[in-house]
């Protein structure tokens, strides 16, 4: 029986060029949601914990901060074991070869080699896959055979991406699908995905232990593992230890401005905690000069609510410039011309724009026309 916490892709040092203006208050967060790691495996007694790769962000970060690692893992008690990946591969600059890291307690272990680990008082047994560059077309569990005879349970840890179409380049050190039936695995705990991916039974990605920018699902979360004896399946269960929460919400400017800063102002009344809420309002549909203004307002009153971060991510389209494409393109399609020339037949008698007095359903369809043509 063992039991273990996963967790992966701290990236200690991370400089959120994105979010510059709370880049620091980030940078923190990492640090805070690396502490609920320990905490929540000490709080659970886990047999271990499991770093699979990008500890830090990089090869250049401050002895300050490896320093402030050490200490937080120094917490544990329980063994801590360090897998390097793609961001914190061992090469001769290594962080993990400065007296700064040296200087850990003897339960923070590296996983440096591919000799495999023993997990004290369990019949487990960590198989590595240390990474030594940033970037390669190598399979990093390629090395591991699996053993004919019998023995205890085998849990790999190793750093790439899974070889899934679309989900992969070459030079992402990608993994074999069938890693965990060539090995003999039990587990294969990954790092190098930040949203949390369970693959068949026996293979997952922890997540992120804290999100790193917006729209990250499945981040800000760790994985608790257990495997009572080998061969059986292990239990994921998720483990949540982020430290701040990004929000990304989506504002169809074709509904209304003023309807979508009702149900943005609806949403944002549930969240407990916006001083550590970071926010982004994306626009979608057609816009007029209006929405700017009202686009505006809507950021300042959000701002009076103390969120840590806002900004407006603005991917819809100005109305005109749209609708002037359309008035071009329809010159060379006499089906685009007969729709609108349709569409505009519903106008309110009277108005002389159009386009701002056609009927809700034919102005529906207009944008959604719009946005089509403009993609």
């Amino acid at each position: 029986m063992i039991k273990i916490l996963h967790s992966a892709d701290w990236q200690i040092g991370l400089r959120a060029k994105h979010v510059a203006n709370v880049a620091e208050a980030v940078r923190g967060a990492r640090l805070d949601a690396a502490r609920n790691v320990i905490q929540s495996a000490n709080r659970l007694g886990v047999n271990a914990v499991v770093l699979a790769g990008d500890i830090f962000e990089d090869t250049s970060v401050g002895d300050r901060l490896v320093h402030q690692v050490v200490t937080i893992l120094a917490e544990s008690r329980v063994p801590v074991y360090v897998l390097p990946g793609n961001h914190d591969p061992l090469t001769p600059d290594a962080v993990y070869l400065r007296a700064s890291w040296r200087q850990r307690p003897e339960h923070v272990r590296m996983l440096d080699t591919s000799v495999a680990v023993p997990v004290p008082g369990t019949d487990a047994v960590l198989l590595p896959a240390p990474l030594r560059q940033k970037t390669g077309l190598k399979d990093p569990t390629s090395a591991w055979i699996q053993r004919e005879e019998a023995d205890g349970i085998r849990i790999g840890v190793a750093h790439g991406s899974l070889r899934i179409e679309g989900k992969h380049s070459p030079d992402d050190f990608p993994i074999a699908l069938d890693a965990v039936a060539r090995s003999g695995l039990d587990y294969l705990a990954l790092g190098h995905w930040h949203g949390q991916y369970i693959h068949g039974e026996r293979t997952a990605y922890s997540g992120a232990h804290e999100t790193t920018k917006f729209g990250e699902d499945g981040s800000g979360q760790a994985l608790m593992v257990e495997i009572p004896s080998r061969g059986a399946l292990p239990q994921l269960t998720p483990v949540p230890t982020r430290s701040l929460t990004w929000r990304l919400l989506e504002l169809d400017l074709n509904q209304g401005t003023e309807l979508e800063a009702a149900r943005v102002h609806e949403h944002v009344a549930g969240i407990k905690d916006p001083a550590r809420t970071l926010l982004r309002l994306r626009t979608t549909g057609a816009s007029s000069d209006e929405d700017t203004s009202r686009l505006a307002a809507l950021e300042e009153s959000l701002w009076g609510k103390g969120f840590l971060h806002i900004e407006l991510d603005r991917r819809d389209v100005a109305r005109t410039k749209a609708e002037g494409r359309l008035a071009e393109l329809s010159l060379s399609s006499g089906l685009l011309a007969t729709l609108l020339e349709q569409l505009g037949a519903q106008a309110v008698s009277g108005q002389t724009s159009a386009p701002d007095v056609i009927r809700p359903a034919a102005r529906q369809l207009l944008s959604e026309l719009v946005m089509e043509v403009w993609k």
